[in-house]
């Protein structure tokens, strides 16, 4: 549907808008599509409906075994619509079980079109929607109502893209915020000279499934070009950590390859979910309290190496998986949430609303996240010199954790300040 100042509303392609993919996979990766579930009852096929008027300008049939290529795609359908500020505008409908339109037909806003289904490269049924201006894939929220639910608080609903609707890659500094982006190997290779902003270095992440530590394979060059060219902000870990004593292994990892005084964030978010579909998070089964007690150890032990300690994760996960709040008493928030009416009551130093388009940020070629600096940082944190230990034992991990959570209540801190030991 055209609107009277000359934007695209496009009508949901389902009669159910559960969206189990968004724009990003589950892992941050890029998607640049949202996937809808189609379960219902006991039958995985529903009707797929056009998301506006249009010619169906391709269809294509599941060989049955290929899942490379276009074939990934299954049995679908793209329909070519009126341009939008005068560049081609399609929709593409994927892993169909059947189609019922033929090449070149004419189709009107909420016709049937055809029948989910899992062909093609998928791991249970769903629809696969895209939204492609001028050749280049968009992200389909940009351009449709914001009547949706998401399958769990994982799903990222970013609404930024190449759309007139929000441009992002465009950031200015409201009220004197200052712009801030964070990067990784994500990013690419950066040009660091033409960057106007200061950035938030990825240092590394812990392995999926094997827990192994790993260097972010961008950050030698990252650390280099933004220290050189004066953009250097802080810096991040994304971890996969199930016990706080792998927290405080991360923190050690981060003192040794990076330099200290800057802020270093515990990125805390769900794991790993792969473009196939199968999830390998290690930390997926953490509790809530255990996870606030993992983020504990790793800021206190990133205070105790001298840097500024903080927490980065987006509002779902800070409401239900980590007491978020809790940790923004000690350490500063890093908070991701893109939606226009936010949850403001939540606490943040740093605010994450949305990414750029390709190309949006001079000097890198990729999509990069935007983020305003709220109000500005305290000072470093410097640990007490006078040590006192307590020694609690035997008890199990669990209890190490509870004991642990505990000292943090009653303000006795693992900075260094204080140890605890159990057999």
């Amino acid at each position: 549907m055209r609107l009277s100042n000359g934007e695209v509303l496009l009508a949901w392609p389902l009669a159910q808008h559960i969206i189990t993919q968004g724009w990003f996979y589950n892992d941050g990766s890029l998607h640049r599509a949202i996937d809808l579930r189609t379960q219902l009852g006991n039958t995985s096929t529903q009707p797929v409906y056009a998301a506006e008027d249009g010619t169906v300008d391709q269809v294509q049939d599941w060989d049955g075994h290929t899942k490379t290529g276009m074939q990934s795609y299954g049995t679908m359908v793209r329909i070519k619509h009126a341009p939008y500020e005068g560049k081609p505008l399609q929709t593409r409908y994927a892993h169909l079980s059947s189609y019922c339109v033929k090449l070149g037909q004419q189709v009107k806003e909420g016709d049937l079109i055809g029948y989910s289904g899992t062909t093609g490269n998928v791991f249970g049924a769903h629809l696969h929607f895209e939204v492609i201006l001028n050749g280049s894939r968009t992200n389909p929220l940009v351009w449709l109502d914001s009547d949706f639910t998401t399958a769990s608080g994982q799903v990222f609903t970013y609404r930024t893209g190449e759309h007139a609707v929000e441009k992002p890659a465009n950031a200015t500094q409201p009220s004197g915020e200052e712009v801030l982006i964070d990067v990784s190997y994500h990013q690419g290779v950066i040009d660091w000279a033409k960057v106007p902003y200061r950035a938030i270095v990825r240092i590394g992440y812990r392995g999926y499934g094997t827990g192994k530590l790993m260097k972010d394979e961008q950050y030698d060059a990252n650390l280099a070009g933004a220290k050189t060219s004066g953009k250097l902000f802080g810096f991040y870990f994304f971890s996969q950590a199930i016990t706080v004593d792998e927290a405080r292994e991360e923190a050690d990892f981060c003192a040794s390859l990076a330099p200290t005084g800057y802020p270093l964030f515990f990125d805390s978010e769900w794991g790993h979910t792969t473009k196939t579909g199968e999830h390998d998070g290690r930390a997926d089964n953490l509790t809530k309290d255990q996870r606030t007690a993992i983020a504990m150890a790793f800021c206190e032990k990133a205070k105790a190496h001298g840097f500024t300690a903080g927490i980065y994760t987006f509002t779902a996960f800070a409401s239900a998986n980590i007491d978020y709040a809790y940790l923004c008493e000690d350490y500063i928030g890093w908070l991701a949430d893109t939606r226009t009416n936010y949850d403001k009551t939540l606490p943040r130093y740093i605010h994450q609303y949305g990414q750029t388009a390709k190309g949006g940020v001079p000097g890198i070629t990729a999509v990069v996240d935007l983020n305003h600096l709220v109000k500005a940082l305290p000072a470093v944190d410097k640990p007490a010199n006078k040590l006192q230990v307590i020694t609690v034992g035997p008890v199990s991990q669990g209890d190490a954790d509870a004991i642990y959570l505990l000292c943090k209540e009653r303000g006795l801190t693992d900075a260094g300040l204080y140890k605890s030991s159990w057999a």
